[in-house]
């Protein structure tokens, strides 16, 4: 006998993450084994709802006298009785769960672009590798332009490998809290965020620096500071907070805002702590790297001889001449 349509547990996403066959009605839901949906919730009553069809044939759910009550998706108080529709989601105690009937809509089938051959879809490790190599380059060429010396490649490449490992690290952390939270551990996603938002800050560093030594009037270095640096910041939280959680997406978005929103607020009591009250000192903080000598056009000796010689005998005919109209 085909069922008559299906229960749901939604996770925080709004995924499924379980689908119960409604074989009869009526049923009921909650944490005692006698139900025929079992819910693993503490904060849900061993019966705490009945799933039935009244006279009208409509599919009604109805509480069942328990502590926190049968609530609509989108509503703050519980009620009584909830009529469910085909896709009607609901809550009781910490748990979503949507019915179903059989003859509710299917998501859109999507493209296996790997399959097919028409679209080349890239495996995640692959971008991280990708991401990972070029933001080491940039590190590496950040160590290169940031010093007036000559250096050599281990000089150059030894403060970006210890910052390139605190990344990994960062993302490692990230990984085993998705591992524990949500059970997934996608640490190629954490490298290629954490890669981003390096690339981010380096992008952001650079023209607001350029842009407020072309412009001074221009506060480019406040405004990337306040702005520029929150907004980067916050993506990179929200992007870890979508594979490291189970949050729904309005709920990871004001984490994400409110570590950003701190994270400035205690820079910038930091900074004005430190700062004095008077300084002549300019905040722009870009190197310009000297050119290399072999990129340098350049002469021989003997050339740079006989054209200094040249030049002594113009200065000497000038002299004779302003000695000779001197009166």
């Amino acid at each position: 006998m085909a069922p008559l349509g299906y229960i749901e547990i939604l996770d925080g996403k709004g995924g499924v993450a379980e689908r119960i066959a409604v074989e009869a009605f009526p049923l009921n839901v909650g944490r005692s084994y006698a139900n025929q949906v079992i819910l693993d919730d503490p904060y849900v009553c061993p019966l705490h709802v009945e799933i039935a069809v009244d006279e009208a044939g409509r599919v009604i759910a109805r509480d069942l006298n328990s502590v926190n009550g049968l609530r609509a998706e989108k509503a703050d108080r519980p009620v009584a009785s909830l009529e469910l529709f085909s896709g009607t989601q609901f809550r009781i105690g910490h748990s979503r769960l949507r019915y179903c009937n059989i003859d509710h809509p299917s998501a859109p089938t999507l493209v296996d672009g790997m399959g097919n051959g028409t679209r080349l879809r890239w495996p995640a490790a692959t971008i991280a590798c990708a991401a990972g190599a070029a933001v080491f380059l940039l590190l590496c060429l950040d160590s290169y332009l940031g010093s007036v010396e000559r250096v050599s490649v281990a000089q150059v490449v030894s403060e970006p490998l210890a910052t390139f490992s605190m990344l990994l690290v960062w993302a490692g952390l990230w990984s085993l809290a998705g591992r524990i939270v949500a059970n997934h551990f996608h640490f190629s996603r954490h490298v290629a965020i954490a890669c981003g938002a390096i690339a981010g800050f380096f992008a952001l560093n650079f023209l607001s620096e350029w842009l407020e030594f072309l412009f001074p009037v221009i506060p480019a270095l406040w405004v990337a500071g306040l702005m520029g640096t929150g907004v980067i910041l916050a993506a990179l939280v929200y992007g870890h907070l979508a594979y490291a959680s189970s949050l729904r997406r309005r709920s990871r978005f004001w984490a994400a805002l409110a570590v950003s929103v701190a994270a400035l607020g205690v820079s910038a009591v930091s900074n004005l702590a430190g700062r004095s009250k008077f300084s002549n000192v300019m905040e722009f903080s870009g190197v310009l790297k000297p050119i290399d000598s072999i990129w340098l056009p350049a002469i021989s000796i003997d050339q740079f001889i006989v054209n200094t010689q040249k030049l002594k005998g113009e200065l000497d005919a000038l002299a004779q001449k302003a000695k000779s109209v001197q009166p």
